[in-house]
């Protein structure tokens, strides 16, 4: 029988208009059992203020009308809540896809023995170092590399569908490919396609802290990086030349588009266009999904420049990673330059500019 890929699946199931929500990140909570130093989430925890299990289930039967599809369980840590496995089957029994973010380190041979049974449609683990020093410098948490390998030896030993992901940090910089490495061995290779993944970007807190900065890469840095390993630098030039997103009129604020199918959720039950903004949210506790993501997440489309941003004009825009949301947080102003992201675009452009010349691609 012929495989059908789930990429055409999707675009036979969801509705042909381009604002449905298809995917969900739903942030079941923001404990953790690790102390990851550049954790966006780390101090906004409130264990009083997360939603029951009872409210969640509200929201999932909201979205499962609604016609969501992908949902993304993630935290935090998502297996630190006890009412875990009770979440998790019922929206499996709802038929949404599902994808799990976690570190392995806190997941009992319960829950493995249950996923095993019912498999997620995929598992995305943070592997921040593949050595001890480096893996527990990030995590803060003395003997998480140990459990950590084993939860990576649990997971493939029931044949679960397993992705490895790392950040890119000053502490882990000379281990990230070689986590790639390990992570081919590990789970093998076909046909050029891998189970890694890894995240050039760090961001302040949500709750506002910069302490996460100051782990940032260098764009050199980066570049040195995603040459030490074949496939990431072949990734990275598909990108290079990728196509940029829809256009807009140069005083829209807002460039992003992720709102029209993705949304975030977060452990007290807001619902956000952004993970990183609580502008334009709504809580879901009194307004409705369907209100929110149809008649507030497009408030986004109305927002203009209002002063002399240099970002307003700046011709690097679609190849920057700054965007409202991010300037916000690092500065404190929506419209402000961040310079990070700046130098990143410049020498980003510069790169892409050589890729073309390379390989005759026109200006």
């Amino acid at each position: 029988m012929k495989k059908t890929n789930l990429g055409y699946f999707f675009n036979k199931l969801i509705p042909r208009k381009k604002h449905h929500p298809f995917t969900g990140h739903i942030e079941l909570t923001y404990h953790c059992n690790l102390k990851c130093i550049h954790c966006y989430c780390k101090g906004s925890e409130n264990k009083e203020k997360e939603l029951k299990t009872f409210e969640w289930k509200q929201i999932f039967d909201e979205l499962h009308k609604e016609g969501c599809i992908y949902l993304t369980l993630s935290g935090g840590d998502p297996f630190i809540r006890k009412d875990f496995l009770e979440l998790y089957s019922y929206i499996k029994k709802k038929a949404f896809l599902v994808n799990i973010f976690t570190n392995a380190t806190a997941v009992t041979s319960q829950v493995f023995d249950y996923l095993a049974k019912s498999p997620p449609h995929s598992i995305e683990v943070t592997l921040n170092g593949i050595t001890r020093s480096t893996y527990e410098q990030i995590t803060q948490v003395e003997g998480s590399f140990s459990r950590v390998m084993r939860g990576l030896k649990e997971i493939k030993k029931r044949n679960l569908p397993l992705t490895l992901k790392s950040n890119c940090l000053k502490q882990n910089k000379l281990e990230v490919t070689k986590i790639k490495e390990f992570t081919d061995e590990f789970l093998g290779k076909k046909n050029h396609r891998y189970h890694f993944q890894y995240d050039a970007m760090i961001y302040p807190r949500i709750n506002g802290d910069r302490e996460p900065l100051k782990f940032r890469l260098s764009f050199r840095e980066l570049s040195k990086l995603r040459r030490e390993d074949p496939d990431i630098w072949e990734e990275y030039q598909q990108h290079l030349h990728a196509p940029a997103g829809l256009e807009r009129r140069r005083d829209s604020l807002y460039h992003c588009n992720t709102w029209l199918t993705n949304f975030f959720i977060n452990p007290y039950g807001r619902l956000k266009f952004c993970q990183f903004s609580d502008k334009f949210s709504v809580d879901l506790k009194g307004t409705s999904f369907k209100e929110g993501f149809y008649k507030v997440f497009p408030q986004t489309l109305k927002e203009k420049f209002k002063g002399n941003s240099k970002c307003r004009d700046c011709r690097l825009r679609p190849v920057c990673h700054n965007c409202p949301a991010r300037a916000y947080l690092e500065t404190g102003d929506e419209e402000a330059p961040v310079p990070y992201f700046c130098t990143l675009a410049k020498e980003t452009a510069e790169e892409i500019a050589k890729f073309r010349n390379q390989n005759n691609y026109p200006a």
